[in-house]
């Protein structure tokens, strides 16, 4: 087989392997401010926004910590929660680092029996160590 035609199956087989959005902030976003990590365990407050094009819809978060470990998820529908909430991570000094926080989020949502899935583009917030 000629190098290109392999060179053209390999990235075919990478493109195919990614999600076809990898992240996006048109269909809504999350967030949570800086703040110093206590000692012991303690609920830390983030938000999100959901923009889907239809009401009926779904929204996975999960928090990555600074050394890429998913620490705590959470899980929202239309059916509970409003386009525009809060969910709580809890957070164990004991278990984890000071350092740079990440929140993924996925929306799913549904018009009929068409099921949609897209990322939202990951936010960030620092825990400093603190007494």
């Amino acid at each position: 087989m000629p190098k290109q035609a392999i060179v053209a199956a390999l990235v075919g087989l990478v493109l195919a392997a990614a999600p076809a959005s990898a992240s996006t902030s048109e269909f809504g976003h999350t967030g949570s401010r800086d703040r110093v990590l206590k000692q012991s365990c303690h609920n830390y407050r983030y938000h999100f926004v959901v923009k889907a094009p239809t009401n009926d819809w779904t929204l996975e978060t999960f928090l990555v910590d600074p050394t890429g470990d998913t620490l705590a998820s959470g899980a929202f529908s239309s059916e509970s929660e409003n386009d525009r909430d809060h969910g709580r991570f809890r957070i164990c000094r004991t278990n984890t680092v000071p350092g740079r926080f990440t929140i993924r989020a996925k929306l799913t949502w549904y018009r009929g029996s068409e099921e949609h899935t897209v990322w939202f583009k990951p936010s960030h917030f620092r825990l400093r160590a603190g007494s």
